[in-house]
């Protein structure tokens, strides 16, 4: 996307979003383009969504006793269950706030 000849980034959260207003709110998605409030809106989703993930898969390690002690111990154990908690907070991220 670009605004004033510059890209403009926006993350996967935000093109998730906008993938789901288009096609499940298009009047809204149109009015959102039209008053050019779009690309604002969907790099603040991008951030808010983005840091509720890193937040959520970090809260999830502490709380089933995931440490620093595991990662140097047993590097491919504390990999795969880190990938499994962010896999978890992707996707109650994408429920509470990409498909609202």
């Amino acid at each position: 996307m670009e605004k004033n000849n510059k890209e403009v980034y926006i993350g996967q959260y935000g093109r998730m979003r906008e993938l789901f207003l288009k096609y499940n709110a298009p009047k809204t998605y149109r009015e959102m383009k039209k008053s050019k409030e779009l690309i604002p809106y969907l790099q603040h989703i991008d951030k808010i969504a983005a840091e509720m993930e890193e937040d959520l898969a970090q809260r999830m390690a502490r709380a089933e006793g995931l440490t620093d002690e595991v990662k140097e111990t047993d590097p491919q154990e504390w990999i795969g269950l880190m990938n499994n908690y962010r896999m978890c907070a992707r996707e109650i991220v994408i429920k509470d706030i990409i498909e609202v």
